[in-house]
């Protein structure tokens, strides 16, 4: 199954697989992310386009065939003091593929994309708390839990806590 799935860095002529994408992730997922995916529906297409326009930013999806089954999400810091910080979003695995492989394949890429942006010694990242198997696979690619936010997302009347995890490069 593994070797059917190929990773690449979608590219702004690509914005409405990445919109797709993300709107499942936010509508299936809604506690794992900071975005909504009612707010989301509402925006226009000029929004998923300029998401593409940070050249600091790069956003991967793993394809089974055509059909676009995971994505992950990065962008570099812009301040002079942040600069040497990258910060992963984004990330999802359709359910149908999970446990497969396919999260550990894509974020290993986009990590080795990162260490290519000039500068950066170090990646971030927030997971849900309740995310066990996201929390697992960040620790065995190297991350480390540094802190736990509470009550950072709410929900209706549902509060989602979130650690913080960080990698050095």
């Amino acid at each position: 199954m593994l070797s059917n799935i190929q990773t690449y860095k979608l590219s702004s002529l690509e914005w409405e697989q990445y919109k797709d994408i993300r709107l499942e992730a936010l509508r299936e997922d809604g506690e794992a992310f900071g975005d909504s995916y009612g707010e989301s529906l509402q925006f226009n297409d000029s929004h998923w386009q300029e998401e593409f326009e940070n050249p600091r930013s790069l956003m991967l999806v793993a394809r089974d065939g055509v059909k676009t089954v995971a994505l992950a999400a990065a962008y570099q810091e812009e301040g002079e003091k942040m600069r040497h910080i990258a910060y992963v979003w984004g990330v999802y695995v359709k359910k149908a593929y999970r446990g497969k492989g396919i999260g550990k394949k894509i974020l290993v890429e986009l990590i080795e994309e990162i260490k290519t942006f000039k500068g950066i010694e170090k990646i971030d990242l927030n997971v849900n708390t309740s995310q066990l198997s996201a929390v697992w696979l960040y620790e065995k690619l190297g991350f480390k839990l540094v802190g736990t936010l509470h009550n950072e997302l709410k929900i209706g009347t549902q509060y989602f806590d979130e650690h913080v995890m960080e990698m050095f490069l």
